[in-house]
C-alpha cells in the first residue's frame, strides 16, 4: 500500500504504529487510492466548501480549510483547539501541510462535525468512540430548540465557573428569572448534551462547545426566535434597568433595504468577535429584527 501511494519506505507501518502522523492530505489520498469518492464525501460533509478541494491536488487542503472556516476568526479557532494563532495561520494558509491531529481539531472546531467527517471516510461502526460522540454531538445541536433557555444556562455557568450542585437549579433560576423547575431541567439537559459535568457535588462547565452545525428546520428556527423576541419583548413591557432598546421606521428604497440588513449581518459579526475575545461575567441578550413592513 505505501508503493501503491508513491513512497519507497513501508511509510504506513509508521503511520500504523503511531511513529508518524499523515498529513490530512495524504489521508485523503490514501482514501482515493483504496476507492473512497473523497469529493462526494466532503459534499456530504460540507457541500458550500467541498468545491476548494482539487482531485488534481488532494494533498492541498488549505483551500478547503479556508472554506470551511468562512467568517470564523483565527483567534476563535486557536481558543477552541489549544493551538496557537501562528499554527492556525500556517495551516490555514497552506504553508504548513497539517498533520491529522491538528486538522481534526481545527476542524472540530470550524464544525462540531468531526465525526460525521470521519464517518465519510470510515465506517463509523469501526470506530465505536466516535460512533458514541456523534450521538452526543447531535443531542447537543438539538439543545437550543428543544431547550430554548440552554444557551442562557450555559453563559451563565461560564461566568459562574462551578456551583455547588444541590443549590444549583435556586441559583440559576434566581439569575435568570427563571421557574426553579424549569431551572433543574436545564441543568438536567446541559448534562445530558455533555456541555456540563457534575463531579464531587460541584456542578461545572466541561468545555466550549464547538459551532455545531445542524440540519433545523423552518419550524425550529421559528421557534427559536420566537422565543428570544418573547423574552425581549416582556423585558420592555416591564421596562428593565439596563437595557438598551431603540427603533426606527422609515422609508427606504428596496436596494438600500438590502443594504441595511448586510450591515446588520457585519454588526452581528463584530459582537460575535467581541464576545470571543471576552471574559465571562456576565450574560447578555442581544435581538436585532430588520423587518420590511410592506409586503414583508
Amino acid at each position: 500500500m505505501s508503493r501503491r501511494l508513491g513512497y519507497r519506505g513501508n511509510v504506513l507501518a509508521k503511520w500504523e504504529g503511531g511513529q508518524r502522523y499523515p498529513t490530512f492530505g495524504e489521508v485523503l489520498r490514501a482514501s482515493a487510492r483504496v476507492g473512497i469518492d473523497v469529493g462526494a464525501a466532503l459534499r456530504r460533509f460540507h457541500a458550500p466548501s467541498a468545491e476548494a478541494w482539487d482531485p488534481a491536488e488532494p494533498e492541498r487542503v488549505d483551500g478547503w480549510l479556508r472554506a470551511l472556516q468562512g467568517r470564523t476568526a483565527q483567534a476563535l479557532v486557536a481558543e477552541r483547539t489549544g493551538l496557537s494563532r501562528q499554527q492556525v495561520g500556517r495551516l490555514l494558509s497552506g504553508r504548513t501541510a497539517g498533520r491529522l491531529p491538528m486538522v481534526m481539531q481545527v476542524v472540530d472546531a470550524l464544525t462540531g462535525r468531526l465525526p460525521e467527517l470521519v464517518g465519510e471516510l470510515v465506517p463509523l461502526e469501526e470506530v465505536p468512540e466516535l460512533a458514541r460522540e456523534g450521538q452526543s454531538r447531535r443531542a447537543l445541536a438539538r439543545l437550543a430548540f428543544e431547550h430554548p433557555w440552554s444557551p442562557a444556562a450555559q453563559a451563565w455557568l461560564a461566568c459562574r465557573g462551578e456551583v455547588d450542585a444541590d443549590g444549583a437549579a435556586t441559583a440559576l433560576g434566581r439569575d435568570l428569572g427563571l421557574p426553579e423547575e424549569l431551572a433543574a431541567g436545564l441543568i438536567e439537559a446541559l448534562v445530558g448534551a455533555g456541555v456540563a459535568r457534575i463531579e464531587r457535588g460541584v456542578l461545572r462547565k466541561v468545555a466550549p462547545p464547538a459551532s455545531v452545525e445542524v440540519a433545523a428546520t423552518p419550524e425550529d428556527m421559528a421557534r427559536l426566535r420566537a422565543h428570544w423576541a418573547g423574552v425581549s419583548a416582556g423585558r420592555m413591557a416591564r421596562g428593565a434597568v439596563g437595557d438598551l432598546f431603540s427603533f426606527n421606521v422609515f422609508a427606504v428604497g428596496h436596494d438600500d433595504l438590502k443594504r441595511i440588513q448586510e450591515a446588520q449581518r457585519r454588526f452581528y459579526r463584530e459582537v460575535r468577535a467581541i464576545v470571543s475575545e471576552s471574559p465571562p461575567q456576565t450574560v447578555a441578550l442581544l435581538v436585532v429584527h430588520t423587518a420590511p413592513l410592506v409586503g414583508g
